[in-house]
């Protein structure tokens, strides 16, 4: 059975990529985090946890030397301001790979 990889990007920048199971239930990114932390749900009872940015968005023409979303992640260093993240790869437990652009996972 083929897995369908799902790919987060963030002004063309690939922040994360993963299969969807993967994606949805455990988003490692803080920007594929605040996504899907706002799709709105049908249940209008239900709870949900939306995260809401905080900071300026860089202008497409004037990005941020580092990471693109540096400017509004709440858990950004100095590194992330200085220097933009690889895609890496990463290997869950049950052998899943999947890809993810933050230093947080280097």
């Amino acid at each position: 059975r083929r897995q369908r990889q799902m790919c987060i990007r963030d002004r063309g920048r690939i922040m994360e990529l993963a299969d969807k199971k993967q994606l949805y239930g455990n988003p490692l990114h803080p920007y594929t985090r605040a996504l899907l932390s706002a799709i709105p749900v049908p249940d209008i009872h239900a709870k949900k946890d939306e995260i809401i940015l905080q900071g300026e968005v860089p202008s497409p023409l004037n990005p941020p030397k580092g990471c693109l979303f540096s400017t509004r992640c709440a858990y950004a260093t100095e590194r992330c301001h200085k220097e933009a993240p690889k895609l890496v790869e990463l290997t869950g437990e049950n052998g899943a790979k999947r890809s993810v652009s933050c230093f947080l996972y280097h």
